[in-house]
């Protein structure tokens, strides 16, 4: 694994000149466990954006010299699970394509409590399952092995398994779930993306205690200190 795969999840981006105004925000914010990562160029912020998967992006137009029309239109396709909060001054952009959007003059305090009305808001996003986080937005998952980033597949399956503890869900309803199919000819695909998710989330992923198989069925999420459904699971080759 690389070390990105351990770096702390992003909570807020800000795209934009940086601006004194704002510090005690981050202050705040930064006490409260909030992570926030800063960028001043448009490009710069596409790639971090890309790089972190925020939940929240703050797009500061009016104290920077772009409009952020085609930074709102770009990530809105790159990431669409993330809140776009776009600052600007009365009387420009107010048609943007974006979320949220706060014009100037405005309190610090005010900007506060948008923010973190926004990240109360994608809360919403995040499953917990014993000791399993899984936030959907971003796409990363806290287990046992620490914090990992995973596909946009990946995440979809590891959401059902994590809506249905201790329920063992059959293989043709996962691949209707994730792969919008319910052809059986070849499940290959299925088993590689549960092997690829116990490489990121169990201790010892050729002896999974947490992401088990019953032959013939499917795959259970296990919630450790619940009963299983079924008591006979083992694990097969994939």
């Amino acid at each position: 694994m690389s070390s990105d795969d351990d770096a702390p999840a992003t909570d807020v981006l800000y795209i934009g000149r940086s601006d004194p105004y704002y510090d005690g925000v981050w202050s705040e914010m930064g006490s409260q466990g909030y992570t926030i990562a800063f960028a001043r160029t448009q490009n710069l912020g596409l790639k971090m954006a890309r790089a972190l998967e925020p939940r929240i992006i703050i797009i500061n137009s009016a104290s920077s010299q772009f409009t952020g029309e085609n930074l709102c239109r770009d990530l809105g396709r790159r990431l669409p699970n993330a809140q776009r909060l776009v600052i600007l001054d009365r009387g420009k952009g107010e048609n943007l394509a974006c979320e949220h959007q706060l014009i100037r003059p405005f309190t610090a305090r005010k900007f506060q409590q948008a923010l973190l009305r926004l990240l109360e808001a994608s809360a919403s996003n995040v499953l917990q399952r014993g000791n399993l986080r899984l936030d959907l937005a971003s796409r990363t998952v806290v287990s046992p092995k620490g914090l990992r980033h995973l596909t946009p597949k990946e995440c979809h399956l590891l959401a059902g398994l994590m809506r249905r503890p201790n329920q063992v869900i059959s293989r043709k309803d996962l691949m209707e779930q994730v792969w919008n199919t319910g052809y059986l000819g070849d499940t290959r695909t299925l088993d590689v993306h549960i092997r690829w998710l116990r490489e990121k989330i169990e201790p010892d992923p050729k002896h999974p205690v947490l992401l088990v198989t019953k032959r013939g069925v499917g795959y259970l999420l296990r919630v450790p200190g619940e009963e299983d459904e079924f008591g006979d699971l083992s694990d097969e080759d994939a």
